[in-house]
């Protein structure tokens, strides 16, 4: 069922039990409060009998009279009995009813006055007592007007609840329908989205509400969804590129090797090629493994480590493969700052990132010196990295974190395109900022924030 019409029936049925509720208390305080208007003239008309049949003997005529005028009114269309200590009928009719039994009668005498009802027939009794002796004064009436006005209040309350159901659930349909057009536009919209096309931004009303906030965060997946197909794209394309072009030089010497016999030195320059593209495969494949193990949930577990002691065993490590570039350490620190250096990671990933980082700027400085520095900002420990090599242009900088993805001007350097990739997940997985401020033939400066 469609949220729509689950609201729709969820108001109507809150609606009709709650009016229903309402309709029967009200119903039962008009039935009580006109039960109780009635046995109080009833009551009036006990009294009016009590005085006509047993005070005839003490008032005078004119008094006499004008209560026997009013008894005459009061007690019409109403049965009247009294009943002497015996339970015999003494007064008015002399048929017994047989709602009045043995009990009811020694309920009359040990109160003054007693009310009941037995079906539609109402009963006010009082117990009177006289010169001529004791008597239970009995009046029964029906009460004609009460059973057609409770009749026609039943119809009117049944009349106003279907009336009420019809309008609540116009108006539940209609506000529903209003409520819900943004999100029947939104799943038109979805309907027709290619994630494999153009980028796609929903459209929507600005009604600053709870469905505004979700369109907007759906908004932001399909930000994300199509940065990553694209991601994709690019990896697929370069990646197959970056694999296909040490397998096609492997086959190629391979091939020419195998079309004639060859001196010894050809032969040994054949190997070194194959083996020089065999270790670039082999490379490639290093990588696209580490990055598969960078993007699984399941973290390796970090402990402390000094930054600076990784920094070094880098530095070493590239000192023996770029001897021709000056690679400059530069110490912003105070003194005792061994707290600063140290943080939670996975040293090997980290030394990973930090050498891919290095190495890049080694790589692209041509032969410039390259200058790293360490400082405190905010008792924040701060890396920095700035090369004078060829830099990167803005439009790479948007893509330097893509697997494979290389400059447009990195053509003639070797690379395949992983090493920032890798960096650039490993720096989030242990939350490490990272920013990259460059200008093509200006060099590169990139700032590590721990």
């Amino acid at each position: 069922m469609k949220i729509q019409h689950k609201l729709t029936l969820n108001s109507s049925l809150v609606f009709g039990l709650v009016f229903t509720i309402s309709s029967v208390l009200i119903y039962l305080n008009f039935v009580r409060s006109a039960e109780r208007i009635f046995f109080e003239e009833l009551a009036r008309t006990a009294s009016l009998t009590a005085m006509f049949y047993l005070e005839e003997d003490e008032l005078t005529t004119k008094e006499y009279s004008r209560i026997e005028k009013k008894f005459l009114t009061a007690s019409a269309n109403q049965e009247i009995r009294l009943y002497d200590k015996k339970g015999f009928i003494h007064y008015g009719e002399a048929d017994p009813d047989t709602n009045i039994t043995a009990k009811i009668l020694k309920t009359i005498r040990a109160n003054s006055h007693y009310s009941f009802k037995v079906g539609n027939a109402f009963y006010y009794t009082i117990y009177y007592r006289d010169n001529q002796g004791s008597f239970s004064i009995i009046i029964k009436a029906n009460n004609p007007i009460l059973e057609a006005q409770e009749s026609e209040f039943v119809r009117i309350l049944l009349i106003a609840l279907i009336l009420g159901m019809l309008v609540i659930v116009t108006l539940s349909y209609t506000l529903s329908k209003v409520a819900y057009s943004p999100v029947r536009q939104i799943i038109e919209q979805v309907k027709n989205i290619d994630m494999n096309g153009q980028k796609h931004q929903l459209t929507y009303p600005r009604t600053k509400d709870e469905l505004e906030d979700l369109f907007q965060e759906f908004n932001s997946i399909l930000e994300k969804v199509y940065q990553n197909i694209q991601i994709q794209k690019n990896f697929i394309s370069h990646a197959s590129h970056e694999l296909r072009s040490p397998l096609s030089s492997i086959v190629g010497d391979l091939e020419v090797l195998l079309q004639k016999d060859r001196n010894m030195m050809e032969y040994k320059n054949v190997s070194e090629n194959v083996l020089n593209d065999a270790e670039r495969l082999e490379k490639i494949l290093e990588n696209l493994l580490v990055l598969s193990g960078l993007d699984q949930k399941n973290k390796q577990k970090t402990q402390p480590e000094r930054i600076d002691e990784i920094l070094w065993e880098v530095l070493d490590k590239l000192a023996t493969e770029y001897q021709t570039t000056k690679i400059n350490l530069h110490w912003d620190l105070p003194e005792n700052t061994s707290g600063l250096l140290e943080y939670n990671c996975v040293k090997t990933q980290i030394y990973m990132a930090l050498y891919n980082l290095i190495e890049n700027a080694a790589k692209f400085s041509d032969q410039k010196p390259v200058d790293i520095t360490l400082k405190n900002i905010e008792n924040k420990l701060i890396l920095q990295i700035r090369d004078q090599g060829i830099g990167i242009s803005a439009l790479d900088i948007q893509h330097i974190s893509e697997p494979f993805y290389r400059g447009h001007n990195t053509g003639k350097i070797k690379g395949n395109g992983l090493g920032m990739a890798i960096a650039y997940r490993i720096f989030s997985n242990h939350d490490i900022g990272i920013s990259i401020e460059s200008e093509p033939n200006s060099g590169t400066r990139i700032t590590l924030n721990f």
